[in-house]
């Protein structure tokens, strides 16, 4: 079977969130699309949101309710052995029929970041009868250049390097994997490849943390206190998958109103939803800005924290107004209950 024929039936609905996806959050979606066609609703979080302290300077980022992970039956596992790590992924693939692996751009030839720089990318193999498939709807645009969706067969031989994960050497890439699945997971060990399986039962611990809207006003704090430090700045992707994830409810809230032909769901997007998700896209140029600014002995204007405080008011308008009734059967219920 080719890539093309192993994914025409979950290709297209991923790729139309393409712009609003995380690498997390492509690499679940595709792994849930797998197994069922309404993946949208398993893998939106709403308005969820919250922010932990880290220490050193740092804060941790949930976007996931905090029992996201058990409910999918995600296990994280891994080999320092490249060979032993591609039999147990083919393992994998025949028993559930794909896998999530936690990589590393710097290995990954479809990756823009490829032989230029260690970013954490989750992707999935997929298995299609004759081996396994790339299936990564994820897209964007960063200053390396244009990441674009990828799918194709992976040969076997090729398996063990694109199995390798990031160095053990960045606090902020292994900060964002441990609660990159709602759950403080901890910190991953320091295997030399990682990779996700489907387990039961999973252990998951919630992070202690601010939620919603007054999570939004810790980061405002922090950059009204900070904001002065390039060090201030070192999260900003962060700040970017917020607006990923607030994009991705605004456009499948409206596709559930389209149709249903939900006049008060669609009201709630154009009122709410659509201007929020357009507000937390402007943080990142915010976050640049800043960053160049002190970078050329300029002192950062108060932008960033001003629209972080308007977007914390702004959530807390969309999620009062949140229209649950037309919604109902379309959120999963850790989605609704974060409203």
């Amino acid at each position: 079977m080719s890539a093309s024929d192993a994914d025409r039936d979950i290709w297209p609905s991923l790729t139309s969130f393409s712009e609003a996806f995380t690498c997390y959050s492509a690499a679940v979606a595709t792994w849930v699309a797998c197994e069922d066609a309404r993946w949208e609703r398993v893998v939106n979080p709403g308005l969820f949101l919250t922010i932990t302290e880290a220490g050193d300077g740092l804060l941790g980022y949930a976007h996931f309710p905090p029992e996201f992970r058990a409910t999918l039956g995600l296990a994280r596992i891994g080999s320092d052995d490249p060979d032993e790590a591609r039999q147990a992924v083919l393992d994998e693939l025949a028993r559930s029929g794909r896998v999530i692996v936690a990589g590393d751009g710097f290995r990954l030839p479809w990756h823009v970041a490829f032989g230029r720089r260690h970013v954490p990318h989750w992707y999935v193999l997929r298995d299609s009868g004759d081996g396994p498939v790339l299936v990564d709807p994820f897209a964007a645009r960063n200053d390396l250049g244009t990441q674009a969706t990828a799918t194709h067969p992976i040969a076997r031989d090729e398996l063990a390097e694109l199995l390798l994960g990031l160095p053990h050497d960045d606090p902020v890439s292994l900060l964002r994997e441990s609660l990159a699945l709602g759950d403080d997971a901890g910190v991953p060990d320091a295997r030399r490849c990682q990779w996700f399986i489907r387990a039961a039962p999973v252990d998951s611990r919630a992070p202690r943390g601010m939620h919603g809207p007054d999570a939004v006003l810790r980061l405002a704090r922090h950059f009204r206190e900070h904001g002065q430090r390039v060090e201030a700045y070192a999260q900003a992707d962060d700040l970017w998958s917020i607006a990923r994830h607030r994009a991705f409810l605004a456009r499948y809230a409206q596709q559930v109103a389209d149709r249903r032909d939900a006049g008060a769901l669609a009201g709630w997007v154009s009122e709410h939803a659509a201007p929020l998700a357009t507000k937390w896209g402007h943080i990142a140029p915010l976050l640049m800005q800043a960053t160049l600014a002190l970078g050329a002995g300029r002192s950062a204007s108060a932008s960033v924290p001003d629209t972080l405080e308007l977007l914390a008011a702004r959530e807390r308008a969309a999620a009062e107004a949140f229209p649950v009734d037309a919604l109902a059967g379309w959120l999963s219920p850790a989605a609704l209950e974060t409203r």
